[in-house]
């Protein structure tokens, strides 16, 4: 049978209505999502049942979703820092693994400051470029 589900956002908009199936995985629910509810590339994303995160490897039905249930999407950027650095670069990391991203390159003379836009999505760099 199918089952109509509402997805929520955290602050109660509901972003897609969903018509699933109870055996929806994680795969199957998100792509459903985004064929509704455009989402900015890099955002992390979870979904969840009440308290419930829905994992991959589960599906709707395990996690107790059923006629009369919601799910809430929850998105945030992923946690990145940029450093600049002497050997001409700034670099952007991953802060919770501590991966190197991205190098970015392009700079003739050290790199003193490098910072991110308001929205995250670009690098502003200075330094002793000539």
């Amino acid at each position: 049978p199918m089952l109509r589900v509402p997805v929520f956002s955290l602050a109660g908009e509901e972003v897609a209505s969903l018509t699933a199936k109870s055996w929806w995985g994680l795969s199957e629910v998100l792509a459903a999502i985004r064929e509704q509810h455009v989402m900015e590339s890099g955002v992390q994303v979870r979904v969840f049942h009440g308290p419930s995160e829905l994992l991959a490897g589960a599906s709707l039905a395990e996690l107790g979703v059923a006629a009369g249930s919601h799910l809430t999407l929850v998105t945030h950027q992923p946690c990145r820092l940029v450093t600049a650095s002497a050997d001409r670069t700034a670099r952007i990391w991953d802060s919770i693994s501590g991966e190197c991203l991205k190098i970015l390159e392009g700079h003739e003379g050290a790199v003193h400051s490098a910072v991110f836009s308001q929205g995250g999505f670009h690098v502003a760099t200075a330094s002793s470029d000539r």
